[in-house]
């Protein structure tokens, strides 16, 4: 597994591309990039972790029937480490921001919300779990 280290709360701390062709998806940045991309052992779900250098600073998964309906188009998305995922969304909402999708727990990772500064700039924040 490649390294990974709890950041500081307010530290940016991940970047994920959620992609409507996956397959594109990778073939496109590895071969831009140089990315090497492998199947996180955090979660059962496909999920490429962006590897550079032997560290992973972000993921690629797919947007498939699971996201709804009306599924947005594909994005990247910047995640921002908290203390409290659930007083930071109160301290957004207080703030003239939005949340987007509410805080939920992704198991092995921690607990996580899609929120929007005032001028609808969407952004993650997440509280990751206690090491094991």
């Amino acid at each position: 597994m490649a390294q990974f280290d709890i950041p500081k709360p307010g530290e940016i701390c991940w970047r994920e591309l959620a992609t409507k062709d996956l397959t594109a998806a990778l073939e496109f940045y590895s071969k831009l990039f140089g990315w090497k991309l492998e199947q996180t052992k955090v979660s059962q779900m496909e999920y490429k972790e962006i590897i550079v250098d032997g560290v992973a600073y972000g993921g690629m998964m797919a947007i498939d029937e699971n996201w709804g309906p009306e599924p947005p188009p594909s994005h990247w998305n910047t995640y921002v480490a908290v203390k409290n995922t659930d007083e930071t969304v109160e301290k957004i909402k207080a703030n003239g921001g939005s949340v987007k999708v509410p805080p939920f727990d992704a198991p092995g990772v921690g607990r996580m919300s899609v929120v929007a500064d005032p001028s609808g700039a969407a952004f993650s924040v997440i509280q990751f779990a206690a090491p094991a």
